[in-house]
């Protein structure tokens, strides 16, 4: 049982977390298996360094916080039926943390069960969550605009090598015939 100094606490840290924290999801935990939440816990502490948590919190608390963070609690009533924890990553790539979050959800019988979120702090849905997931990460769209940028200067790499190796070619045939 929290006291209340310590609920005070809690709300304040999820108040900063719904703030700031690139991503937030909701879910249903019910029926996890203890060792699975410590399975997920602990892989998500190996990807992100600490930068990731998935918390178990009572709803009354998560609606105060989300109070205290300005936001319509109605946009998140469907979120805070049953048994929620929220999984947040505080440092690192968002949509890396959910594709962690849902790759593991297929990995144990659909389970914990998103119901939903925030991004960057705009709100999704469970089906919208899926699709986030699918997203490239943060690093392979760098790599992709930089292969982008770099396949023109490629190019033109190529077309001065091979003017060069043209002139080469006629020099040698000229030094063949004399």
């Amino acid at each position: 049982m929290l006291t209340k100094a310590q609920k005070v606490d809690l709300v304040n840290d999820l108040t900063k977390v719904i703030k700031e924290a690139p991503i937030v999801v909701f879910t249903d935990f019910s029926g996890v298996p203890v060792s699975d939440s410590n399975e997920m816990r602990l892989e998500m502490f190996k990807k992100f360094e600490g930068g990731a948590r998935y918390q178990v919190v009572r709803n009354s608390l998560i609606k105060t916080a989300v109070k205290k963070a300005e936001l319509n609690i109605e946009d998140f009533e469907s979120y805070l039926e049953g048994s929620t924890g929220l999984f947040f990553v505080t440092e690192g790539d968002a949509i890396e943390g959910l594709k962690l979050l849902t790759d593991f959800a297929k990995k144990h019988k659909d389970l914990p069960v998103i119901k939903g979120g925030l991004l960057e702090g705009k709100i999704f849905t469970a089906e919208e969550a899926v699709e986030l997931s699918k997203l490239p990460s943060k690093e392979q769209l760098i790599a992709m605009v930089l292969g982008g940028l770099n396949a023109p200067i490629s190019g033109f790499v190529n077309v001065l090598g091979g003017t060069l190796k043209s002139l080469l070619f006629a020099l040698n045939a000229i030094k063949e015939k004399k």
